[in-house]
């Protein structure tokens, strides 16, 4: 999309949930619109606040605006890394995508595969965590950074960070004062994320995130049709099932469930890889993939999902070696040996996990990596 005067252009992935927010700010400024789009308020965005803009978008996003006049390219991603964004550029040219099998084809060359990120791979389960891809060359924009490109003579290039997670904290509160603000923080957030035009459903794992999720939505909508899709493990000691029947009786949800065979996965997995673009962590991400395959074929467009929120709520195991080298960083070994003692009678936990915990937080580089991959 490009302004009226054609001087600026974008190109976006993603959506900004607090657009209309945004739309009546930049009204008031003087912006005036064509459309009712995300896209167009983001690029006026952009033009009358640049980066700082970027603090003001809620949502998940990676886009490039191109400014004719001054011949600069601007390239930013969110603040979680939700969409993705990847680049090559050398003394001639700069290609993006937000794949980078994409990128690779644009290039019309053969790329060399990253040995380093490989072996951090195989060796450690680290990917998707650094600019370095698995392919050489072709590198990643980083969660909560941008990029300038100036497109002249000199082809520079500038990366910053626009966002960092606040760690600082607040003892001001009470506990039932901070419970109350995240109840009401959860709820606006879901609210802005079911704006839709098209019909929109939930992922429900039976976990605690995307059951409270499925749950706040009934609570916004208590009329609307709520379609809930999720991976079932018949058979299997972690079978979900029973909490994911549970959430669906108690919001009167309309349930699709995927259940999936061995036979399923020897079926689907070429095609799961060239989706997926690079290596990944867990036949998890299968599970995944069938769900949104039932998902577009029941026709729902957008969905809520519940990613990486249990441990905020409670849920799972946490990581509490790295919970105790923070303490044992600041010489807080009694603090440390107290919060082990604490967390090992939480429901699930035992003293082995705890021992070995411990011993993977007293480790570091490589060794602890390999103790956490080994123990925990």
């Amino acid at each position: 999309m490009q302004r009226r005067d054609g001087r600026y252009v974008i190109v976006f992935n993603g959506e900004i949930y607090n657009y209309k927010e945004l739309r009546q700010d930049l009204i008031d400024l003087g912006y005036g619109f064509t459309t009712e789009s995300d896209t167009e308020v983001l690029l006026a965005a952009w033009i009358c606040w640049g980066p700082e803009s970027l603090a003001r978008l809620k949502g998940m996003f990676a886009f490039s605006v191109y400014d004719r006049l001054k011949n600069t390219l601007s390239f930013a991603r969110d603040a979680f890394g939700i969409k993705p964004l990847f680049y090559y550029h050398d003394s001639k040219q700069l290609v993006f995508a937000s794949e980078a099998p994409v990128v690779h084809a644009m290039l019309q060359k053969r790329l060399e595969p990253n040995a380093q990120r490989a072996y951090d791979y195989l060796v450690f389960g680290r990917y998707d965590d650094k600019e370095a891809t698995f392919f050489c060359g072709i590198d990643q924009l980083l969660p909560g950074h941008w990029m300038h490109v100036d497109l002249g003579e000199r082809f520079d290039i500038r990366v910053e960070r626009w966002w960092w997670p606040s760690i600082v904290e607040r003892q001001e509160i009470t506990f039932d004062d901070a419970a109350m603000q995240i109840r009401e923080m959860f709820l606006s957030s879901v609210r802005l994320h079911m704006r839709s035009d098209v019909a929109i459903g939930a992922a429900l794992s039976g976990g605690i995130d995307s059951s409270a999720i499925v749950c706040a939505m009934r609570h916004l909508e208590p009329e609307m049709d709520l379609h809930t899709f999720s991976y079932v493990a018949r058979g299997s000691s972690i079978n979900e099932e029973p909490w994911i029947n549970l959430i669906n009786d108690h919001v009167h949800a309309i349930p699709h469930k995927v259940d999936v065979l061995v036979s399923d996965l020897s079926t689907d997995i070429d095609d799961m890889v060239r989706a997926q673009g690079e290596p990944f962590g867990g036949t998890s991400i299968y599970a995944q993939y069938r769900v949104y395959q039932k998902v577009n074929q029941c026709g729902v467009t957008v969905i809520l999902d519940g990613q990486g929120a249990d441990e905020l709520f409670g849920g799972y195991l946490g990581y509490p070696d790295v919970v105790m080298k923070s303490m044992l960083e600041q010489g807080e070994i009694v603090s440390a040996l107290k919060f082990l003692r604490a967390w090992t009678r939480w429901s699930g936990r035992d003293l082995t996990y705890a021992v070995q915990a411990f011993g993977a937080a007293i480790l570091s580089g490589h060794l602890r990596a390999t103790a956490r991959n080994l123990f925990i």
